[in-house]
């Protein structure tokens, strides 16, 4: 058994609960059951709107992040193997009951930090290029924006939808990070149609300047949101 701390998605205010927990292959994962109710429990729509919780065992007190996995029914075949007792309540109700996987938030180095890392990165090659003289900036800007595209790139096409399946709280934030990446896209493309004719400097340091400007909100919003969850699935690449 363990207490599980939810926030309340109404009221905001901590929610603690007991539950049986189970190891699956060094995963810590709880059902949302309620005894197979026709509703889900409370617990379960709250960590659906904040999943950062807190996890209470005879031994210790964490800080994890309450995920939806992806091989939901394989994890909920293993459990039942388990527990037989959870196949009788997924019986008792037409609803499919969740499987939630339990994250450890821990201080090592984690993808979420790796990110950071990146946008550290990035941000400081801006900084060297908007210091630059407007004459270098045309040279300078195209490797720039392709390192900044295949970072967008690996962004939409593996790390959002990775967060979307299985923290749902994210998805506007994630819907909000998608629309920025469409700004910063628009942006740089005007940027290579200049640096391309080099026609206009004035017009080429304008335009940088708002991706700066662009990209200093969208890393600031995009680390305030998803960079716990980031922490709680995967540690950094090598």
């Amino acid at each position: 058994m363990i207490h599980l701390t939810t926030t309340g998605a109404r009221t905001g205010r901590p929610h603690r609960v007991p539950l049986g927990d189970l190891d699956i292959d060094g995963r810590l994962v709880v059902v949302a059951s309620a005894m197979g109710s026709p509703k889900h429990p409370a617990w379960y729509h709250n960590i659906r709107r904040n999943p950062l919780v807190t996890v209470e065992t005879a031994a210790e007190t964490f800080e994890a992040m309450a995920a939806l996995p992806p091989d939901r029914d394989a994890l909920f075949a293993a459990v039942a193997e388990r527990e037989p007792g959870f196949a009788a309540y997924q019986a008792r109700t037409t609803r499919i009951l969740p499987v939630v996987e339990l994250h450890r938030l821990d201080h090592g180095r984690r993808m979420g930090d790796w990110l950071v890392q990146v946008h550290d990165w990035l941000r400081a090659e801006l900084r060297d290029l908007r210091a630059g003289e407007t004459r270098r900036l045309s040279a300078k800007c195209s490797g720039f924006c392709a390192a900044l595209t295949r970072h967008h790139t690996g962004e939409g096409g593996a790390i959002f939808p990775m967060l979307a399946a299985r923290f749902p709280a994210l998805a506007p934030a994630l819907a909000k990070l998608e629309e920025e990446h469409g700004v910063v896209a628009q942006l740089q493309e005007e940027i290579q149609r200049l640096a391309d004719g080099e026609t206009d400097p004035v017009r080429l340091r304008a335009e940088f300047d708002r991706l700066a400007s662009a990209l200093d909100a969208h890393f600031a919003y995009e680390e305030r949101t998803i960079v716990t969850a980031l922490n709680a699935l995967a540690p950094a690449p090598d």
